[in-house]
């Protein structure tokens, strides 16, 4: 076992066989941990969550709401939503040091690397959607209002839009990692997916109408989706 293993969990040094008791202790313990990091995110999260609302809200210039209590649950919804992904590396700690027990060491070694790499890949989805693909989205359609049609935008509705499309977003971008992986575990050949890449392209213009809301996010998606993919070919093995 390296030495960063060791430091990260080192219980595991001997690998002890433990209990179905202890199993459930050990899961209890790592569920309230996450639990607690969660929600000292989340309160974090809600403690700035005016002031990053307003940045989101840029893109349409004013938001409203319409429901007493809307903008209150919305705040609540973003600050759970932003505790989630500021706490992301420790969350998956917590899972890391519940299941690494049960892998053999070279999955522990390979998983101290994709885990770190698949948080900077998500967030990187993320980061691609909030500066890029959301104000231009947002732009797009703001253009077919009118002197007659004025937008009135909600704040819950385009909290979820931009929810919808970062999270998309991060779920696509961990493309590579899992070519990687399905690669380095022989199950997938990069000579196997060269002649399917037209039917690939296709299917990457197609799901993402299944995850995206609008024709702008859809395209976006798209293209990232067929640019990762061509980037995962160059790093497959042959």
């Amino acid at each position: 076992m390296s030495t960063a293993e060791i430091a990260i969990v080192p219980e595991l040094l001997d690998d002890p066989p433990m209990p179905f008791t202890e199993h459930l202790v050990e899961l209890r313990r790592r569920i309230i941990w996450a639990l607690s990091i969660w929600g000292a995110g989340s309160a974090l999260a809600f403690y700035y969550s005016d002031k990053f609302l307003d940045w989101l809200a840029r893109p349409v210039g004013q938001l409203v709401f319409i429901a007493p209590a809307e903008a209150f649950h919305t705040r609540i919804k973003l600050a759970l939503y932003c505790g989630v992904l500021i706490t992301l590396p420790l969350l998956l700690h917590q899972v890391w040091l519940f299941t690494a027990r049960a892998l053999d060491r070279r999955w522990r070694r390979r998983l101290l690397t994709m885990v770190p790499l698949s948080y900077g890949l998500f967030m990187g989805g993320v980061a691609i959607s909030l500066y890029g693909v959301v104000p231009a989205a947002m732009k797009f359609f703001l253009s077919y209002g009118s002197a007659g049609v004025k937008p009135l935008i909600t704040l819950s509705a385009y909290l979820s839009f931009v929810e919808t499309i970062s999270l998309a977003f991060g779920a696509v971008f961990q493309f590579p990692l899992v070519l990687y992986i399905l690669n380095w575990m022989g199950i997938l050949q990069k000579s196997q997916l060269i002649p399917l890449r037209r039917v690939i392209y296709f299917a990457c213009f197609v799901f993402p109408a299944l995850f995206t809301p609008d024709v702008v996010g859809q395209i976006s998606l798209a293209v990232s989706t067929i640019i990762l993919f061509e980037l995962s070919l160059l790093a497959m093995k042959s």
